[in-house]
């Protein structure tokens, strides 16, 4: 039998209820995240003075210079190569004198380098100290040589032209006997066995003239 009047309408199902619910509160927490978010973020790339690092160019390496916003890779090398054939940089404005580097690329980077005091990155010079060697002596005469009877030659003293007057005795041999006896003296004239190209016939040769004092 037919009632009057409006029928009530049916609730929805609780699970539908519960996924609106979820749906409404995700839907406030994204408007509301949105609406306290800053609404223009700064980009890496620009530049902010005071949260700047300045890069020294007379103590940076690579690395370092590659951060510097307008310096790239072949840049980077040719301040290095710059810094390291001619000297540290004496301020910023010396940046044009490296291959590749204008006054436009200068004033760009000016704000993110710096130079430090020159006198604090003089790299030391190192010398190598070598032992002089003694040019040969001037070859003697064959009428110099010394003959029996003629006082005999002290190898520890006799320059290298008087060792010359020695039978078998040439200008490389001198030089070497002089070489020898500057690091050991002669005690005996079989010693002379241990300069190179002295062998026995020659040492027999010097026994007459020779001594060691």
């Amino acid at each position: 039998m037919a009632t009057d009047g409006p029928t009530a309408a049916a609730p929805p199902p609780r699970g539908s209820q519960a996924a609106l619910a979820v749906f409404a509160v995700l839907t406030l927490a994204v408007l509301g995240f949105r609406g306290y978010a800053p609404t223009s973020a700064p980009r890496p790339t620009e530049y902010h003075p005071a949260g700047t690092y300045a890069v020294d160019l007379n103590a940076a390496d690579r690395s370092e210079l590659l951060q510097v916003p307008g310096l790239g890779p072949q840049l980077a090398d040719a301040i290095l190569t710059h810094r390291r054939d001619r000297g540290p940089f004496a301020g910023i404005d010396d940046l044009t004198h490296v291959k590749g580097i204008g006054g436009k690329t200068v004033e760009k980077i000016r704000p993110f380098v710096t130079v430090g005091k020159a006198e604090s990155f003089e790299r030391p010079v190192e010398t190598l100290e070598r032992k002089p060697t003694p040019a040969p002596a001037p070859p003697v005469a064959t009428g110099l040589k010394v003959q029996p009877g003629d006082a005999p030659i002290d190898v520890n003293s006799a320059d290298a032209a008087t060792l010359q007057r020695l039978p078998g005795i040439g200008p490389t041999l001198a030089s070497r006997i002089v070489i020898y006896r500057g690091t050991e003296r002669f005690k005996t004239p079989d010693d002379l066995r241990r300069v190179k190209g002295i062998g026995v016939k020659t040492l027999d040769g010097l026994r007459p003239f020779v001594v060691c004092r």
